[in-house]
């Protein structure tokens, strides 16, 4: 019955469609000599499910696999999943082993591997353990350390976040220098087990007010260089983390005060100095104050490049669909062309459902049981990933506005590609035609994420530049090879 009911929407919708006007082919230019940003990584946060996620070690539907396996794989496998390279692992403030403070969601809390200043145990947070060293294996490149919150026993309060009504800073600079030393001996840890630690990120969207529900802490834009001065100190003791960088400022938005929080650090020498990049994330955010925002750092500092580090869609509900997928792929387009970010990260990768957050929606029944959905935003997510690799760069693409072009040239497997990302977020099938030099291409791929495709590759042959197809409410993507 469920196999009818399929086949008759299916029918209807392509009936749906053959009845809907095509709209006129649209051209788009795409010119390899102007160049733009060049792509780090596009990743997640292990936040929130990692720490159990990372214990499903019970078979995947009668599987040689286990279901941590099976979600590592369709996150980070670049062949069976969509190829993440940045990973996201929560220092934990040690709320989880306290149980101090207000959280309604025991699996906002996290764990610290500290059992006293200076003595730590490495068995703790065995689930994300599992995880991060799986996410290597599977190639991940780039792994980021970032706390929500200082440690609790470092905190004014005891608490990983504020208490309603009290102070709006809860740690005293003098607890500064103990919490990056604490910091730097989990990253010596991590890359002695062979974790490609990157860097460390002490803050995490200073300008909120963390009263509950999650580990956080508030900072002052003229308190965070002092964290981040510490940190540095510290970090420049260890010969061990010598290619480790401090990342940040973790700004919630593009708008309201991140700039100050920006410069804040910018204005130190030495911070700017380290600092490669300004790491911030696109909650609340407009077209417009991402464009106010990179004319900020064109004028002011023009030599740091900028990273999208967490986003998602702040919406109740579960969706499975295309609807969120389409949000989600339209900010990844958006950020790579507006603000030029060289790399791009999820809010979470994996998440039980009822939010538009998760890339996968995984829950563990009374039973033991365990439910695995790959969603719509994790193939619409893979369109981008799977084939802008890192060490791509972004080429210029004119026309197709309505399509939310975005376009990217580089080497794969030692061949020359060049990839072409297109949204069609409209109920009407689109047809486009491509202008450029493809004389040195020889093959052409397309794959597709829709209401029935799921990154499936719909043509693989020789590259065609007319009456090419983007379907109605999909995500397309078209590489050719030489």
């Amino acid at each position: 019955m469920k196999t009818r009911i399929l086949t008759l929407l299916a029918a209807a919708a392509l009936l749906m469609t053959c009845c809907l006007p095509a709209l006129a082919e649209v051209t788009m230019k795409i010119d390899e000599t102007k160049t733009y940003q060049t792509i780090e990584s596009f990743g997640t946060s292990g936040a929130w499910w990692s720490q159990y996620v990372g214990l499903w070690d019970s078979k995947y539907q009668n599987t040689m696999r286990t279901n941590r396996q099976r979600i590592a794989t369709l996150l980070f496998d670049p062949t069976y999943g969509i190829g993440l390279t940045n990973y996201r692992y929560n220092l934990g403030a040690g709320s989880a082993d306290s149980g101090n403070g207000n959280y309604t969601d025991p699996n906002r809390r996290a764990q610290s591997f500290e059992v006293a200043p200076g003595e730590y145990d490495w068995s703790k947070d065995a689930g994300a353990m599992w995880f991060v060293q799986e996410v290597t294996r599977l190639g991940c490149e780039e792994v980021v350390l970032f706390f929500n919150s200082p440690l609790e026993r470092l905190t004014k309060n005891g608490w990983a976040h504020l208490t309603p009504g009290g102070e709006r800073n809860n740690i005293d600079p003098a607890n500064y220098a103990e919490w990056a030393v604490y910091a730097c001996d989990v990253a010596e840890h991590f890359i002695e087990l062979g974790v490609p630690v990157k860097f460390i990120s002490p803050i995490n969207e200073p300008q909120w007010d963390w009263t509950g529900s999650q580990e956080g802490c508030h900072f002052e834009p003229d308190e965070i260089a002092g964290v981040y001065l510490a940190f540095l100190e510290e970090l420049q003791k260890r010969p061990a983390l010598a290619g480790v960088e401090l990342s940040g400022p973790e700004s919630g938005e593009w708008g309201g005060k991140t700039p100050q929080y920006v410069s804040a650090l910018m204005e130190h020498d030495v911070l700017r100095e380290h600092m490669g990049a300004i790491d911030c994330h696109s909650y609340w955010s407009n077209t417009q104050s991402k464009v106010s925002f990179r004319n900020f750092m064109d004028v002011l500092y023009p030599e740091k490049k900028v990273r999208m580090s967490e986003w998602c869609e702040m919406v109740n509900g579960s969706d499975f669909g295309m609807d969120s997928a389409l949000v989600l792929a339209k900010c990844v387009q958006e950020d790579l062309t507006v603000l030029d970010v060289v790399s791009w990260a999820t809010w979470v990768g994996v998440a039980p459902g009822g939010y538009h957050d998760g890339l996968i929606y995984a829950t563990e029944a009374g039973d033991g049981s365990i439910s695995i959905v790959p969603l719509k935003r994790l193939w619409a997510y893979g369109n981008f990933t799977r084939f802008i690799r890192p060490g791509f760069t972004r080429v210029d693409v004119e026309g197709g506005k309505g399509l939310h072009p975005v376009a990217f040239t580089g080497e794969k497997n030692g061949r020359e590609q060049l990839v072409l990302v297109l949204i069609n977020d409209q109920y009407t099938n689109q047809f486009i035609s491509l202008e450029g030099d493809f004389s040195a291409y020889k093959t052409m791929e397309v794959h597709e994420t829709s209401n029935y495709r799921d990154l499936a590759r719909t043509y693989n042959g020789a590259v065609k530049t007319t009456d090419l197809s983007v379907p109605m409410q999909s995500v397309v993507t078209i590489v050719l090879t030489k």
